[in-house]
């Protein structure tokens, strides 16, 4: 299959959502905008806003619903909803307050860096800053000295390794204490010892708020509803993203820079084909059950956890940079797509369903040739 043909099997999923209502719920759902439908434009701020609703509402939530003794279904609910809104806060917010793009003020992007990065316990903005801006989306990117490619291959993802072998390997760092424990103390060592005196002050009043409100509510209640999702729920999901943000393979020689940031880019859509017409009985209810037992268990939480905001379609954001349209980035990008349609140019990636994409990067890590020793390579995990 050509890569127009796939571009065009891409839309003609989301134009299969059209038979049900909702449409704007299935753009944002899905990741991937109808051709020709106009939606309303979003700030940076607004969204700002809903990031931090989230955060601080789902930590609220889970406080009440562990006093009221309710069910666990709401208890996974508000658990869900903290950690969404955190890594909105960081993937998506600060993220893009590093590029310079929540304000127009480079200050007000550093207060407001500083700030959401001291709640959520992450590297400083400067520190992140550095390595993002200046070596993520420059000559770095797709080479041994990009952190994020380097930590993939320090987590066993590698050059040569089966794919089935990378799947167990995965599983595993999901649920392996050395690397929660090992992510955890990046953390907190960037914010308390690699990070300015102001920072540390920051972090340690924010360290003494959290010890209070334990105190007050009880460390059972404080682990489960704010330490555990900010940890390790967190830590996994932030893994996840990253292993399929990109295809995590070598540039090649000569090859340009921007050329990499497109080719090992790709949109990371949730969702897939409505069930086609004409089935009935038994036959219809086993198409749409298992539809909609797939949105639910699979689709609708990687949007919530693992691409949420603009990193659905974070391949458009390696191509626009600083642009403060980020909000409306699914937008953007179907427009960017359809004006390289007209011109008779087909340049994007898309993949449906989070699992498709993991098996993907994998299965392009494999087949890549065989790279340098990772040993002693320097990585972050953010």
């Amino acid at each position: 299959m050509t890569l127009r043909e796939k571009l065009e099997r891409s839309a003609a999923i989301r134009q299969s959502y059209t038979r049900l209502p909702f449409q704007g719920f299935w753009t944002w759902l899905t990741g991937k905008e109808l051709h020709g439908r106009v939606s309303r434009p979003i700030s940076p701020l607004e969204s700002t806003a809903w990031a931090i609703a989230l955060f601080l509402g789902g930590m609220a939530a889970s406080v009440a619903v562990l006093l009221s003794a309710a069910s666990a279904f709401w208890l996974l609910l508000s658990v869900t909803l903290t950690v969404s809104g955190a890594r909105y806060i960081v993937a998506t917010v600060i993220h893009h307050g590093v590029h310079h793009a929540v304000f127009r003020s480079e200050r007000a992007n550093l207060i407001l860096c500083e700030l959401l990065s001291t709640l959520t316990v992450v590297q400083p903005f400067h520190a992140y800053r550095r390595f993002h801006v200046y070596e993520h989306h420059g000559r770095d990117f797709s080479t041994m000295e990009d952190q994020d490619l380097a930590a993939i291959y320090m987590l066993g993802l590698q050059p040569g390794v089966p794919v089935e072998r990378m799947r167990w390997i995965l599983l595993w760092q999901c649920v392996n204490p050395l690397f929660h424990l090992q992510y955890a103390w990046g953390r907190i060592k960037s914010n308390l010892i690699d990070a300015p005196a102001y920072r540390v002050a920051m972090t340690l009043a924010w360290f003494s708020a959290l010890a209070g409100v334990a105190h007050g509510l009880g460390l059972q209640v404080f682990l489960i509803s704010i330490a555990l999702p900010l940890t390790v729920i967190y830590q996994i999901c932030s893994l996840l993203h990253l292993v399929t943000e990109h295809a995590w393979v070598l540039r090649t020689s000569g090859e340009k820079v921007r050329d990499s940031h497109v080719k090992n880019s790709h949109g990371r859509f949730c969702g897939r084909m409505l069930p086609a017409y004409g089935l009935s009985g038994i036959r219809w209810l086993r198409a749409w059950s298992g539809w909609w037992a797939e949105h639910l268990l699979i689709h609708l939480p990687a949007r919530l956890l693992i691409v949420q905001g603009s990193l659905i379609v974070h391949d458009w954001h390696h191509r626009a940079g600083a642009d403060r349209g980020w909000p409306n980035a699914i937008q953007r990008r179907e427009a960017d797509l359809q004006n390289e349609f007209a011109r008779g140019m087909y340049s994007y990636t898309d993949i449906w369903g989070i699992h498709h994409v993991i098996d993907e990067v994998m299965r392009r890590i494999s087949a890549a040739p065989a790279a340098a020793p990772v040993e002693g390579l320097r990585y972050r995990l953010n």
